[in-house]
C-alpha cells in the first residue's frame, strides 16, 4: 500500500503530464518547419509521458529500471533543444564553441547512461552495481547541464527574450538540480524511493508552471510577492529557524549526562526566548529589517532617471540671475519628491534661515524664516527631519505651527562641503504618508545637487564681483598715469609762466594749453566711469598724418623735439581717439629716454595692405630680456617714480582696435616702437582734435 507521501507525489506527477501534454501541443500547432520550435514541442511531449508513467505506478504495473531509459531520453531532447539554441546563437557569444563542446561531451555521456539502463534491465539480479554507476552518471550528467544553462540568455537578446529564457533555463536548471541532489543522495543510501523521492511529483509541477510563464508568457510581466506577504514570509522563515535551532539544541544538549543534561536544555531554550523577545520587542531592528527588505526585495517607487531628466531641465530653464536661479531649485526638490509645496530658505543675518523662495501651495504662505537654532542644529547634523516622527528631538527648534500643519512635511538641509547652504520645508504629498527610506536617499541626492548649484551660483557672483573691482583698480590705474605726465605738464608750464608771463604769445598758448588740459581731464573722469575703457570705440578711417600732426606740439615744448615723417595715402582702420592716446604714451617715454639734443621721430609709411607708425629715439635703449619679461608688464619701470603702464596700456589700445604693437631695440642703439593698423574699406575719416 502506498503512503500519502507517494499519493502526493504521483498526483504532482498527473498534474505536470497534463500541462506539458497542453504546452507540447500548443508548440508543436505554433510551428509549421523543423527547428527549435518542434524539438521543444518533442521534448515537452517526451516529459509529458515520462511524468505520466510516475503518476501511473501505482494503478499499471511496469518494469521500475524501465525509467531509467525513459528518463534519459528525456534528458536527451532537452539537450538537442539547448544544442539548437547555441547553434543558432553561434559566433554572437565568445563562449559558444565551449559550451557546444560540452553540449557534445553530454550526448556521449547520455548515450553511456542508455547503455548502462539496458544492461541494468539485462542483469536484473545482479543490477545493483549497476545501477549505482548510472545514479553516478545522472550526477554527472545534471551537473555538466547546470554548468550548460549558465549564461544561456545573452546580453544581445531583447528583453522579453531573454525573460522567456530565463524562465525556462530556470525551470530546466531547477529539474537538473533535483536530479543532481536526488541521485546523490540515492548513490550514498542506496535507496532510490527515500525521502525525497516522492518530491519529484511537486518538482515537475512547478517545472510545468515555470515553462507555461516562460513560453506562453509576455515575458513582460515580473512576478513578485507583495510587501506584506514577503515581510509575513521572512518572519516565518524566522520562526522555523528558531524551532530548528531550538530542535538542535535540545537534542545536543540531551545527550549530556543528567542532571547536566536537563540544566543545559533550560538555559539553552531559556536564552534563546530572552533573545527572540528581545529582538522581536526591538522597533530600531523592525525598521531596518523592514527598509532592508524593500530595499532589496521590491522595485523602488521612484523611477530615478526619469526624476533626475526632469531635475536637470528645471534647474537649467531660461533665467540666469539669482532669484530665478532659487526659485527653479525649489520647484526642482518638490517635484522631484512629489509633494504639492516647497520653501526655501537661505542663510540670512543673525544665522536664520530667511526664506529665499516658494513653490506650489507654499507660495502664498506667509513664513519668513527659521529660527538661528534650527540652522545650527542642520549644519552639525545634516539630517532630513521628518517633523512627524522627529518632534521630541527637533520640537523646541521649530515653529509651532509645523507640528499639525500639512504644509510642514519635512525640513531638508542644503549642505555643500560641510557647510550649510540653505534648507527646503516641504508640504506632505496627497495623499499623506510617512517618510520613508526612498525619499530620504531622494532629497539626500537632488538637495546635494542643490547646494553644489547655489555654491556655485555664488562663486560666480563673488567671481564678477572680483573682476568689476579689477576693472576699476585697472582703469584708476591707468587714469593715474595720464593723470601724472598732465601734472608734470602744468609744472613746466607754471616754471615757464615766471619767466614769460609778460609775453602776450605765451599768455595765449598757456590759455590754449589749459583749456587742452582740461578737455583731458574731464575725458579722464569719463574714462573712470565708463565700465570698460580699453575698448575701443567706433574703427573708421584715420588719416594718420594728420593726427600725428595735430598731437605734435602737446608732446613737447619745443617744436624741434618732434620730427613727423612721411604719410599714408589712405586713411587706417583705427579709433582716433585711443590712438591718440597710444601714441602720447610712446612718445613721451621716447622723449624721456632721449639724450637731450636728439629729437624723437615720428615715422608714418603705407605698405603691403597695412599702415604703420613708428615712434623712434636715439636713447640707451633695451635687452631682449627686459623687452620679453619686463617691457609690457604692469607696473614694471625703470624710471624712478614711474608707473609702468605706458607701453602696457598703449598696447591694450592698439589691440582693441584689431592693431598691434612691436618693438626693436638694442643697449647703446635706441628704440623704436611701430603701430601696425589695417588700412580702412571706407574713405570716410573721423575728425581730429587740434592741440591747442
Amino acid at each position: 500500500m502506498m503512503s500519502p507521501w507517494m499519493i502526493a507525489g504521483n498526483a504532482g506527477h498527473a498534474l505536470a503530464a497534463v500541462l506539458l501534454a497542453g504546452l507540447a501541443v500548443l508548440s508543436l500547432r505554433r510551428t509549421r518547419k523543423a527547428g527549435e520550435g518542434r524539438l521543444l514541442g518533442i521534448a515537452l511531449a517526451l516529459t509529458a509521458l515520462w511524468s505520466l508513467r510516475h503518476a501511473l505506478a501505482g494503478l499499471v504495473s511496469a518494469d521500475p529500471l524501465s525509467d531509467g531509459i525513459a528518463e534519459t531520453v528525456r534528458n536527451g531532447a532537452w539537450l538537442a533543444v539547448l544544442a539548437d539554441t547555441l547553434w543558432r546563437g553561434a559566433g554572437a557569444g565568445g563562449l559558444w564553441r565551449g559550451r557546444l563542446l560540452l553540449a557534445g561531451a553530454l550526448g556521449l555521456l547520455l548515450a553511456a547512461q542508455l547503455g548502462i539502463d539496458l544492461l541494468a534491465i539485462a542483469q536484473q539480479r545482479d543490477a545493483a552495481p549497476i545501477l549505482e554507476t548510472g545514479w553516478l552518471l545522472r550526477c554527472l550528467f545534471a551537473l555538466g547541464a547546470l554548468v550548460l544553462l549558465h549564461g544561456l540568455a545573452e546580453p544581445r537578446d531583447h528583453p522579453a527574450t531573454r525573460r522567456r529564457v530565463a524562465w525556462v533555463g530556470g525551470a530546466l536548471a531547477f529539474l537538473w538540480a533535483y536530479d543532481f541532489n536526488h541521485y546523490f543522495l540515492t548513490w550514498i543510501t542506496g535507496d532510490p524511493l527515500g525521502a525525497i523521492g516522492p518530491m519529484r511529483g511537486f518538482v515537475m509541477a512547478l517545472l510545468a508552471g515555470m515553462l507555461a510563464l516562460g513560453l506562453y508568457g509576455d515575458g513582460t510581466r515580473p512576478v513578485a510577492l507583495s510587501r506584506p506577504v514577503t515581510m509575513r514570509l521572512v518572519m516565518a522563515a524566522f520562526l522555523a529557524v528558531y524551532v530548528l535551532a531550538i530542535a538542535l539544541l535540545a537534542v545536543l544538549s540531551g545527550a549530556v549526562a543528567a542532571p547536566l543534561g536537563q540544566v543545559a536544555q533550560f538555559t539553552v531554550l531559556f536564552a534563546l526566548a530572552v533573545g527572540v523577545l528581545a529582538l522581536m520587542s526591538s522597533a530600531s531592528l523592525r525598521a531596518w529589517l523592514r527598509v532592508e527588505l524593500s530595499k532589496h526585495l521590491f522595485a523602488h517607487r521612484y523611477d530615478y532617471r526619469t526624476l533626475w531628466l526632469r531635475f536637470a531641465a528645471t534647474v537649467a530653464e531660461d533665467g540666469g540671475d539669482e532669484a530665478s536661479l532659487d526659485a527653479r531649485l525649489t520647484c526642482a526638490i518638490a517635484e522631484a519628491i512629489g509633494v504639492p509645496g516647497a520653501l526655501l530658505f537661505l542663510p540670512g543675518e543673525d544665522g536664520r534661515l530667511v526664506r529665499a523662495s516658494g513653490w506650489g501651495a507654499h507660495e502664498e504662505q506667509p513664513i519668513g524664516h527659521l529660527p538661528p537654532a534650527l540652522a545650527e542644529r542642520l549644519a552639525q547634523s545634516g539630517w532630513i527631519v521628518d517633523i512627524a516622527a522627529d518632534w521630541p528631538v527637533y520640537g523646541a527648534l521649530l515653529p509651532a505651527w509645523t507640528q499639525h500643519s500639512a504644509q510642514a512635511w519635512a525640513i531638508a538641509p542644503l549642505i555643500h562641503r560641510e557647510e550649510l547652504l540653505g534648507a527646503i520645508l516641504l508640504a506632505a504629498p496627497r495623499p499623506a504618508r510617512r517618510l520613508d527610506w526612498e525619499d530620504l536617499d531622494v532629497l539626500r541626492v537632488v538637495c546635494g545637487e542643490a547646494a553644489a548649484r547655489i555654491s556655485e551660483a555664488r562663486s560666480r557672483a563673488a567671481l564678477a564681483e572680483a573682476q568689476r573691482f579689477d576693472e576699476f583698480n585697472r582703469r584708476f590705474a591707468f587714469i593715474l598715469h595720464d593723470l601724472k605726465n598732465l601734472v608734470s605738464h602744468m609744472s613746466l608750464l607754471a616754471s615757464n609762466a615766471e619767466r614769460h608771463a609778460d609775453n602776450p604769445a605765451f599768455r595765449e598758448d598757456m590759455v590754449l594749453t589749459l583749456k587742452e588740459t582740461a578737455a583731458r581731464m574731464t575725458d579722464l573722469l569719463q574714462r573712470l566711469a565708463r565700465p570698460n575703457s580699453m575698448a575701443a570705440g567706433e574703427a573708421r578711417g584715420v588719416a594718420l598724418g594728420a593726427l600725428v600732426r595735430a598731437l605734435a606740439p602737446r608732446w613737447a615744448a619745443q617744436p624741434e623735439q618732434i620730427v613727423v615723417e612721411g604719410d599714408a595715402a589712405r586713411p587706417a582702420r583705427a579709433d582716433a581717439d585711443g590712438l591718440a592716446r597710444a601714441l602720447d604714451h610712446l612718445v613721451r617715454n621716447a622723449l624721456d629716454a632721449s639724450p637731450s639734443g636728439s629729437p624723437v621721430r615720428v615715422r608714418i609709411e603705407e605698405g603691403e595692405g597695412a599702415a604703420r607708425v613708428h615712434v623712434i629715439d636715439r636713447g640707451e635703449g633695451m635687452g631682449a630680456d627686459f623687452i620679453a619679461h619686463e617691457l609690457f608688464r604692469p607696473f614694471a619701470s625703470t624710471k624712478a617714480g614711474g608707473f609702468g603702464l605706458g607701453a602696457h596700456e598703449a598696447r591694450l589700445l592698439v589691440q582693441a582696435m584689431g592693431g598691434r604693437l612691436t618693438v626693436e631695440s638694442a643697449p647703446g642703439r635706441g628704440t623704436r616702437f611701430t603701430i601696425h593698423l589695417p588700412l580702412a574699406d571706407d574713405t570716410a575719416t573721423q575728425p581730429i582734435r587740434k592741440a591747442g
